[in-house]
Formats: structure tokens, C-alpha cells, sequence
């Protein structure tokens, strides 16, 4: 009776942070947002696809703008961030909340959990409204499209990805976004539970975020090109069975955002054993 107590306590406090955290009205602007970008970006497309003579399909504009590094990190990494900054920080009644709930690492494992939620849901608005919009005008297909194949190289995918099928380099491409999206916005939550300030938090992703541009740029020395996050954000920066490549197989990536996960989850469970649920102004 009690085990199952503790457990709706846990499930309540879980949807809690759901409906607080991803059904807001602030999600409503990544509507606006990627549909302008999937018109932008269709459109620089077909003018490619007509100079070049050349055919394309629907794979084009969803990598050429989900695969894109400029697109990723100076775009829809800090939309992510600015959704999630404040996810941690609680009002009086979330700490209220959490005195029901009795237990500072389930307050922690709902946040991380709610996170994990907040991520596919913004893959799954990624996919419908950019994949919706360029519909309209790409066909759809099973396979690479001739600008794809005849334009390789200057365009999303890069041309070592088209050795595997268009679905399934797709599916390795978002499940590298879901991973980086959830890693990257663990940092940002640790911080922002650790001062209480979603705005400060969201510094601190959007700092580390802005590392990543840096090194898909170039910028940083090559022996740190597999430690930044840009070589596992980007679906480009995989081997694909290139043996002589100097970018990492797809599963060294995966273990990379496992164990950058594992750590921020660890420290936001050491974190949250000393934090201050109450602010001063709660006290009075």
C-alpha cells in the first residue's frame, strides 16, 4: 500500500512537471520558427536542384536543414534551450510538491525524465513541420534523389552517408539530435537547479552550444574534434565504414552521450541532495 502510494506520488509529480514544463505556450513559437526554415531552406534547394539539373525528393530539404551544422547550433539548439532553461526551477508550489513527494532523487529523476520528454517531443515538431512543409513541394521516396547523388559534396548528406539507405542514415541523424538535445540540455538544467535561474542555465548550454559551432567551424585543433560535441551532434561526422576516415563510428558517438549523460545525471542527483527548494521570499 505504501510502495504504491509512493509510486501515483512520484507518476502525479512526473505529469506535473510535463504539463508545466512542455505543454506551455512558449512552445508555440518553434511553430513559426522551423516553418520559416523549411521554407528558406526548401526553397534554397529547388533553386540548386533547377541550376543543376537534377531531380530532388523529400530526403533533401530534411537533411539539408536537420543535418545542417549552422542550422543545428545557431538555430534549433538554442530554441531547445530557451524551452527547457527553467525546467528545475520551482515555485512555491513545486516545492510544496516535492515535500509531498519526500524524496530529493525522484524530484531529480522527474526533471531528467521530463527532459528526456521535452526532447522527443521537439524532434517529433522538428519532423511534422519541416517534413509537412517540404512535402509540398519534394516528392516522397524510398530512395537518395539524383541531386543527392550528382550534387554530393556540396549539400547535406555528406557523400559517405549514401551508402546506407535514406530512412536509415535519417534515423541515425535524429537519434543523434534526441541524444544531443538530451545531453546538452542536462547541463543546462544542472546549472539552472544549482542557482535557481533558468536564464543562467540557459547561458550555460548556449556556452558549450557555441563550442560546438566553433568546432564544426574548424576552429578547434584536430585532436579535439572528437571530444567536442559537433563531431556527435552531426550525422556528417561519421565514418560509415570508412576505415581510414578520421571521424568516429556511429556507435562510438552513442556511447559518447551515454556517458555524458550518466555524469550530469549523477551530479544533478548530488546536486539536488543540498539544494535550497525554498527561496527567500518563499520563507517570508
Amino acid at each position: 500500500m505504501f510502495m504504491s502510494r509512493t509510486r501515483q506520488r512520484t507518476l502525479s509529480f512526473l505529469r506535473f512537471n510535463i504539463e508545466q514544463s512542455v505543454l506551455r505556450k512558449r512552445w508555440l513559437i518553434v511553430v513559426p520558427v522551423l516553418l520559416f526554415e523549411a521554407y528558406i531552406g526548401g526553397d534554397e534547394i529547388l533553386v540548386i536542384a533547377r541550376n543543376q539539373g537534377l531531380s530532388p525528393n523529400i530526403w533533401n530539404p530534411l537533411f539539408s536543414i536537420l543535418g545542417n551544422g549552422g542550422v543545428i547550433f545557431l538555430l534549433i539548439n538554442f530554441l531547445f534551450l530557451f524551452l527547457i532553461g527553467d525546467l528545475p526551477v520551482e515555485t512555491g508550489f513545486g516545492a510544496l510538491l516535492l515535500f509531498r513527494l519526500r524524496s530529493r532523487s525522484k524530484w531529480w529523476l522527474a526533471k531528467v525524465l521530463t527532459l528526456a520528454v521535452a526532447a522527443l517531443v521537439f524532434a517529433g515538431m522538428l519532423l511534422v513541420l519541416v517534413g509537412g512543409v517540404s512535402s509540398f513541394a519534394f516528392p516522397w521516396s524510398t530512395s537518395w534523389s539524383q541531386l543527392a547523388r550528382g550534387y554530393a559534396g556540396r549539400i547535406e548528406p555528406n557523400p559517405a552517408v549514401l551508402v546506407l539507405s535514406p530512412s536509415g542514415a535519417f534515423l541515425q541523424l535524429i537519434t543523434l539530435l534526441f541524444f544531443g538535445w538530451f545531453g546538452l540540455g542536462l547541463v543546462t538544467i544542472v546549472v539552472s537547479a544549482l542557482v535557481n535561474n533558468g536564464i543562467i542555465g540557459f547561458l550555460a548550454g548556449a556556452i558549450i552550444n557555441v563550442g560546438g559551432y566553433i568546432g564544426y567551424k574548424g576552429y578547434l585543433p584536430h585532436y579535439l574534434d572528437n571530444v567536442s560535441i559537433h563531431t556527435h551532434f552531426l550525422l556528417d561526422f561519421h565514418r560509415f565504414g570508412m576505415e581510414t576516415s578520421m571521424y568516429p563510428p556511429f556507435g562510438a558517438s552513442i556511447i559518447y552521450w551515454a556517458v555524458w549523460i550518466a555524469l550530469f545525471t549523477t551530479i544533478g542527483f548530488l546536486l539536488c541532495r543540498k539544494k535550497d527548494f525554498l527561496s527567500e521570499k518563499d520563507r517570508s
